[in-house]
């Protein structure tokens, strides 16, 4: 850990810093004669320079309790101020002063911050009085207020401005917070509506099929239980979704997701089942994150949807493998003539759209569309996604 992260990491190494920094500049001004600033005061005289020194001592080694006690600080730094003020007064006491009502402001209660400003006021409105009519003259009580104001009331003012920026830093990042979680559960109920749309689409495609051939008991039980194994597909990834749209906590929910390199043989069977001739080179790649897994599911589930739907009975050929620190998916299929029945129920063009910036959230990016006589889906992710530790 470096000395600016020890630093930044501890409250107590800041505050005795603070102390002795204050010690060394206020001894400094001793050194050069910044004291005996109330030698009008006869109790003043013949009090040796060195004692200012002890009293500014003993009121730094208050200021390493401000953040604890500030109240008991203030007490110290006030009675150290009052005895030097007795025997002539320094400007290093004013700086002790000023940074123990700073903490009172920034530290103490609400309750005892009313309680101290109280007392400021009132010290503030006397003193000018008094030096007014002692003097008899209002400039001299204007004087005194607006020196007092300076010493007393400034470092109570500052800390309230300070304390509220804070305040309202905590309120915008519980805001941004807030906004990402709604933001990420935008993403997940357009997931969900990707997901049953894609499996009901699938279930409808398999149950059309079947109606359009020739009554056979065996194909029939065949396509229905492909439907069956469909719909509580479809059910299952609902209910993943719909636990994690519910948890308080998106962070903390259970990051098993439905899908992975491991169901890709499923979606090929189940897409040769619906009619596709098609092509598989699935590759191993170890180590991939789950969240990475389950896009490539989405993907490729995605396109051969697609293909089922707009492509029936095509060449399909599908790619899955590892390229270094990147995992690439290809998806083509052989454009036809023909479209499947009732192609726009089927589809509701958000599917693709929504795997796109899913890939982008990632760090990857998809590409889809027609090349020459085929329909190519391509996708490139990384085997990390973005953001993820090293």
């Amino acid at each position: 850990m470096t000395i600016r992260e020890r630093w930044r990491g501890s409250t107590r190494l800041q505050d005795a810093g603070a102390a002795a920094a204050t010690f060394v500049v206020g001894l400094a001004f001793n050194l050069i004669g910044l004291t005996g600033i109330w030698s009008s005061l006869p109790r003043g005289d013949g009090v040796p320079s060195w004692w200012h020194t002890g009293l500014l001592a003993i009121g730094c080694l208050g200021m390493l309790g401000k953040r604890r006690h500030p109240l008991l600080a203030l007490a110290a730094g006030v009675a150290v101020t009052v005895v030097d003020g007795a025997i002539g007064g320094s400007v290093a006491l004013v700086l002790v002063l000023f940074d123990v009502l700073f903490a009172v402001g920034l530290y103490a209660s609400a309750r005892a911050r009313t309680a101290v400003t109280s007392v400021v006021f009132v010290v503030i409105g006397t003193a000018s009085v008094v030096g007014g009519l002692a003097a008899g003259e209002f400039r001299i009580a204007v004087f005194i207020g607006l020196n007092l104001t300076t010493l007393l009331f400034v470092p109570l003012w500052w800390s309230a401005n300070l304390r509220q920026q804070r305040r309202l830093g905590l309120l915008d990042a519980e805001r941004t917070a807030r906004e990402a979680v709604l933001a990420e559960r935008a993403a997940m109920a357009r997931d969900l509506h990707d997901v049953i749309a894609a499996h009901l689409s699938s279930a409808a495609i398999h149950s059309g099929a079947a109606l359009a051939r020739p009554a056979d008991s065996d194909r029939d039980r065949a396509t229905l239980r492909e439907v069956r194994a469909g719909s509580l597909a479809a059910l299952e990834e609902m209910r993943s979704m719909i636990l994690l749209l519910r948890a308080d906590d998106p962070a903390a929910a259970d990051p098993t997701l439905p899908g992975g390199l491991d169901r890709l043989p499923e979606l090929v069977a189940a897409a040769e089942a619906g009619g596709l001739r098609l092509t598989a080179g699935l590759r191993e790649v170890p180590g991939l994150p789950a969240v990475i897994g389950h896009t490539v599911y989405r993907i490729v589930r995605e396109a051969l949807t697609n293909a089922a739907k707009h492509a029936p009975g095509s060449d399909v050929r599908l790619d899955v493998r590892p390229a270094g620190d990147l995992v690439t998916v290809t998806v083509t299929n052989a454009v036809t003539g023909s479209g499947a029945a009732d192609r726009q129920a089927l589809g509701s063009g958000t599917g693709l759209i929504s795997l796109r910036e899913r890939a982008a959230l990632l760090g990857g990016e998809l590409t889809a569309g027609p090349d020459g006589t085929f329909f190519t889906v391509r996708a490139t992710l990384p085997r990390r996604p973005a953001g993820a530790g090293a």
